[in-house]
């Protein structure tokens, strides 16, 4: 005995994307009652997170860059300058990129 006969697969078939959509309808229906406080708090953690990383990153480079310079290798140096800039480009950008994640504005 089979469990599902082709007719019933057929109006399974058919019925499938009518479900998705009534699922899909109810969530958005339900979007605007949904509290999004809590991910503000999130988001602005994030930003702390990634200006403190930046700035870490960006010290820490810059010290390493200024000892290669003066011992001479300054091939390392401009390494090191390059990690200055990274740090410097996640000071800059790195509050945008976690405010375009949820389309919301992370002011402080």
């Amino acid at each position: 005995m089979k469990l599902v006969t082709p007719c019933l697969r057929q109006r399974l078939h058919t019925a499938l994307p009518i479900l998705c959509l009534t699922a899909l309808a109810t969530t958005v229906h339900a979007a605007p009652t949904i509290d999004l406080s809590g991910v503000t708090d999130v988001m602005k953690s994030l930003q702390t997170a990634a200006l403190l990383i930046g700035a870490i990153l960006a010290l820490i480079s810059l010290v390493f860059a200024i000892f290669q310079f003066v011992g001479g290798n300054i091939f390392r140096g401009v390494t090191g300058v390059f990690g200055v800039l990274l740090g410097a480009g996640i000071i800059g950008w790195g509050p945008a990129w976690i405010a375009s994640l949820t389309g919301q504005n992370v002011g402080n």
